[in-house]
Parts: C-alpha cells; sequence; structure tokens
C-alpha cells in the first residue's frame, strides 16, 4: 500500500480532459509559443491540443489552489470551506511556513523535487477549485478582457480528472446551465440534422 500512496503522491495528474476539437485557436506557432511557455512556468504540464483527446494535466501537488499538511488527527475540517494553505510539514523549502501557494506550486511542479517531500505520517488535504476559468458565467478572465469558453470549447463539458499514467483516480464533468438551453448556435443546429433532412 505505502509504495502506492508514494506513486501517487510522486506522479499523479489532475486536470482537464476534452473529447471534441476546440475552436477558434490562436495560429499554430502562437499556440506553440503559449505551450512553451507553459512549460517553462510548469515543467509537470502536459498539453495536446491537436489530439482526439485534448488534455491539459499538471502534476497534483502544482496545480492545487491549496494544500494542507497535518499531523494525523490534528487534519482540518474538509467541510469547513476555509481550508488555509499549510505545507510546514512537508519540510524543506517549506519547513518555516511561509511558502505561498503560488512558490509552493512553482517549487512541487518539478517531478525530481517532488520526490523530497513524501512522508507516510502526514495527512495531505487538497482543494482543487478552479481559479483561472470562470465557472460561473463560463468565461476565461485575461485581465484586459475575457473569452466565452463556449466560442473555444463547443457546448460540451469540462472533463475534470486525476489520473497516474493512463489509469483514472477521478473523473467527473463540469458544465454551465448555459449549455442545457435549447437554443444553440447554428452550425451545431446543422449537424443534428438527418443526411435525409
Amino acid at each position: 500500500m505505502l509504495s502506492h500512496v508514494y506513486l501517487f503522491f510522486v506522479s499523479s495528474q489532475s486536470g482537464y480532459e476534452l473529447y471534441q476539437p476546440l475552436r477558434r485557436l490562436p495560429p499554430k506557432a502562437i499556440l506553440k509559443i503559449c505551450i512553451e511557455l507553459a512549460k517553462k512556468l510548469n515543467p509537470s504540464i502536459v498539453l495536446s491540443i491537436h489530439t482526439d483527446k485534448q488534455t491539459t494535466v499538471l502534476g497534483t501537488l502544482a496545480s492545487c489552489k491549496i494544500v494542507r499538511a497535518d499531523k494525523p488527527g490534528e487534519e482540518v475540517d474538509i467541510a469547513c470551506h476555509n481550508i488555509k494553505e499549510d505545507c510546514t510539514l512537508l519540510g524543506g523549502a517549506f519547513a518555516k511556513g511561509n511558502v505561498s501557494a503560488r512558490r509552493r506550486r512553482k517549487i512541487l511542479s518539478d517531478p525530481i523535487k517532488l520526490k523530497d517531500y513524501f512522508a507516510t505520517d502526514t495527512v495531505y488535504t487538497f482543494d482543487f477549485y478552479e481559479w483561472i476559468a470562470n465557472l460561473n458565467n463560463w468565461t476565461l478572465p485575461l485581465g484586459f478582457t475575457s473569452i466565452d469558453l463556449e466560442q473555444i470549447l463547443g457546448r460540451q463539458p469540462i472533463h475534470w480528472v486525476g489520473k497516474t499514467g493512463d489509469r483514472y483516480i477521478w473523473s467527473g464533468g463540469i458544465i454551465n446551465r448555459k449549455l442545457l438551453s435549447e437554443e444553440q448556435p447554428r452550425e451545431e443546429e446543422d449537424d443534428l440534422l438527418d443526411d435525409d433532412d
């Protein structure tokens, strides 16, 4: 069992998978630059855009909004909705307790360094709430503007996954109520018609 827990800790990834082509992507040259930049910022990221299954996953500890490490019996109540970042028990760079979530994501995005921070006598709590896209209004805020996710994703849900290699730990769909409406873009209505119509 211990080897399975260790394997999860150092090799697990979480992120998104999509099963329909993305739309209105920037030109391939710009997309390539963006992917290279993302990989420099987070070495654990796996981006697969021009495939049958578009994937964006990161090392789990590098992608969580909040991570806590507690002694058994002292772990936070996950129902409190007020979990605070605390990785002091990870030791090393975290030992003084003054490492922000942003810095933790940077440190733990390196799979080689990640191995140094695993302990079997620690309870880990992860908070995965979405912090990049605004799922309430189904947009991707870019600071100076925002992009409607339906323009990029179409009407498909986002599949949120956790996995080690090809093995899924969890998988769930994220959808916004506006995608459930009767109104559909014209091009998709055409796709729904039979050839005989």
